[in-house]
């Protein structure tokens, strides 16, 4: 009998795993797969140090505590990664950054920057929920939304805006409506606008996190879990190595693995975390020879025609990284198709389209397809996190987490960790 068994080991189920285990419990962690760390993989390919999945984490105070405690220490991004562009008609545009460079920015038309204006005088949504797009066009306007938020929202959610609710994809900025009335209101009272933090990432890459952890809680790679039953107070876990009992069981695998996993206990639960939706993404890691801009990268706004979601200047984040280093992003939920091209059409894609924009060559490294990379926090979305809630409350000891809860970003699963963390706590 062991106290807890988590099964998945992302930075979720590490996470969690490891505040209990600081915390005296006797934790097992699952993992299905050779390696840990879910989407967070890093790989060298010839002297550059390449990100599979995400390139950067957001380090708030609550991130860097958990950090602290797991003994890890972070390498901070270099002030020029606060530069960021939006490409427009040809050019890479600087992203404001300030009050004043905003309204002498040419990314927004004078009419576009007066709209914006008008925002505080905006009355709040009548309705239940709004997508993205509703919302921001109802309080910033059109251009607002094509040549800001949208690429945002394709860069970092690899969403539709049409499709993404505002209430669940970005909470925080729905909140600002809700308590303030206006998000410039509420900015300016809590002196921010978007989350704070420092960007970082870890000598080695990102995986060395994951598997900073995995080796701190000695994860049993390999082992799929087959399933999972209540036998009186405590859980039967099923796996390829064997059978074990826990008094609580953390599901920190994406929905569609939590819904196989939930079928002996909730089949139409399952089939509802089986129908959550993941956009694909296609990360192109690509070599130039030719000069790059200073900053982090580009946004590529869908209005602008091109199939590039965006490019980070990987080997400007972080010092130390070998040069001219290029990250391109294709797919997402509004071009899915991607995923399933040949290598060649991609790369000619990547080839063409980047020689359009930076007028640079560039010799392709490496192609990586996510099938299923980001969920989609689409309208409705409100329904997983009340099936979450009741499942947890019909079957005590069993806890669910991942990024298909309160936020997709690595930041966030960390965050949740703590609260997830104590809840089991509680429950032993």
């Amino acid at each position: 009998m062991i106290d807890v068994a988590v099964v998945g080991a992302g930075i979720s189920g590490l996470s969690v795993a490891l505040r209990l285990q600081k915390a005296g419990v006797n934790v097992k962690v699952f993992e299905k797969e050779e390696k840990v760390g879910g989407n967070i993989q890093t790989e060298e390919i010839e002297g550059f140090l390449c990100e599979l999945g995400p390139q950067t984490i957001l380090a708030d105070k609550k991130v860097e505590e958990f950090l602290s405690l797991a003994g890890i220490k972070p390498l901070y991004a270099k002030e020029e990664a606060k530069i960021r562009y939006i490409y427009k008609k040809g050019k890479l545009v600087p992203l404001p950054m300030s009050p004043l460079s905003f309204l002498t920015s040419p990314l927004l038309s004078l009419s576009a920057k007066l709209r914006v204006l008008k925002e505080p005088f905006i009355p709040k949504s009548i309705k239940k929920e709004e997508s993205i797009a509703e919302f921001v066009k109802r309080r910033l306007g059109q251009e607002f939304l094509d040549y800001i938020v949208e690429p945002f929202v394709s860069g970092v959610y690899a969403g539709d805006v049409n499709k993404l609710s505002v209430k669940y994809a970005v909470r925080r900025v729905y909140e600002l409506e809700q308590r303030f009335g206006s998000l410039i209101k509420g900015a300016i009272k809590l002196k921010a606008l978007g989350p704070g933090g420092r960007l970082i990432s870890f000598e080695g890459g990102n995986h060395t996190l994951p598997s900073h952890l995995a080796k701190a809680l000695d994860v049993d790679v390999e082992n799929v879990v087959l399933k999972i039953r209540r036998k009186d107070d405590h859980f039967v876990i099923d796996s390829r190595k064997g059978k074990f009992s826990a008094r609580a069981v953390v599901i920190s695998a994406p929905a569609t693995s939590a819904g196989y996993l939930l079928r002996e206990l909730s089949w139409s639960a399952a089939q509802e975390f089986d129908s959550i939706y993941y956009a694909p993404v296609v990360v192109v890691h690509a070599h130039t020879r030719d000069s790059i801009p200073p900053g982090f990268g580009f946004l590529v706004p869908r209005k602008e025609g091109k199939r590039i979601l965006g490019v980070l200047f990987s080997s400007n984040i972080f010092e130390g990284r070998k040069g001219n280093l290029l990250t391109i992003y294709l797919g997402g939920a509004t071009d899915p198709q991607v995923v399933e091209e040949d290598d060649d059409l991609i790369s000619a894609t990547v080839e063409k389209e980047l020689k359009e924009i930076l007028g640079v060559d560039v010799n392709i490294l490496k192609i990586t397809k996510w099938k299923k990379a980001i969920p989609q926090y689409n309208l409705g979305y409100g329904k997983f996190y009340e099936l979450a809630e009741t499942l947890e409350k019909e079957h005590p000891g069993l806890f669910l987490t991942g990024n298909y809860l309160k936020g997709v970003s690595v930041a966030d699963c960390i965050r949740n960790s703590e609260d997830l963390a104590n809840r089991v706590l509680e429950f032993l």
